[in-house]
C-alpha cells in the first residue's frame, strides 16, 4: 500500500471527522448567538419579590440594614410591571423587561414599599446574552463541509484511480 493511498484511505477521514467535531461546535453557539434574541429575551434580569410576610419572616420588626428602600410609584415601568407580575407569580418571580434605573440597588437586595408593606426584592438571575464573534458561525459551517470533504476523500480517490487505471488500459490497446 503506498503512502498516497493510506493518506487518502485513513489520515484524510479522520482529520475530515475532526474538522467537522470542531466545525459543529463552532457554528452551534454562533447560530444560537444570532437567533437568541428572537427565541428569548436575553438582557432581561429576573427579579424575585417576597410577599410581607416571608419579609417580617425575614427581618422582623428590625430595620434591615444596608438595604435601599424604594417606594413603588417610583420604579420604572418596567419595574413596576415585573414587581407585579412577581406579586402575582406563585415562586414570586418575573423577568424586568425594560429600562432598569434602580437595578443597583435591587441587585443587592431592597425593600419595595408596595400599598403601605414592605417587600423584599432581589435580582436571581442576570439572563445575559450570548457572545460570539460574528465569523463563528459561517467559519464552522465552511468547517464541516470542509471536513466532509476529507470524510468522502476515500471514495473519491479510489474512483480517480480506477480512472487512470481505465484511461492506462485505454492506452495499452
Amino acid at each position: 500500500m503506498s503512502d498516497e493511498s493510506i493518506l487518502f484511505t485513513y489520515v484524510a477521514p479522520f482529520v475530515g471527522v475532526l474538522v467537522v467535531a470542531v466545525g459543529i461546535g463552532a457554528a452551534v453557539p454562533g447560530g444560537y448567538a444570532i437567533i437568541q434574541e428572537d427565541i428569548t429575551t436575553c438582557d432581561s434580569p429576573t427579579i424575585a419579590v417576597e410577599g410581607p410576610e416571608e419579609t417580617q419572616q425575614r427581618f422582623g420588626d428590625s430595620e434591615p440594614q444596608g438595604l435601599s428602600w424604594l417606594h413603588y410609584e417610583n420604579l420604572s415601568e418596567a419595574e413596576r410591571a415585573a414587581v407585579d407580575g412577581a406579586l402575582a407569580d406563585p415562586i414570586g418571580e418575573a423577568r424586568v423587561e425594560g429600562a432598569f434605573p434602580n437595578g443597583d440597588s435591587i441587585r443587592n437586595g431592597s425593600i419595595v414599599v408596595y400599598e403601605g408593606e414592605r417587600h423584599y426584592t432581589t435580582v436571581v438571575a442576570e439572563n445575559p446574552c450570548f457572545i460570539a464573534p460574528e465569523l463563528q458561525f459561517p467559519l464552522g459551517v465552511f468547517a464541516i463541509i470542509f471536513g466532509v470533504i476529507g470524510i468522502l476523500s476515500p471514495p473519491i480517490y479510489r474512483k480517480l484511480v480506477e480512472l487512470e487505471d481505465r484511461a492506462n488500459i485505454d492506452e495499452r490497446r
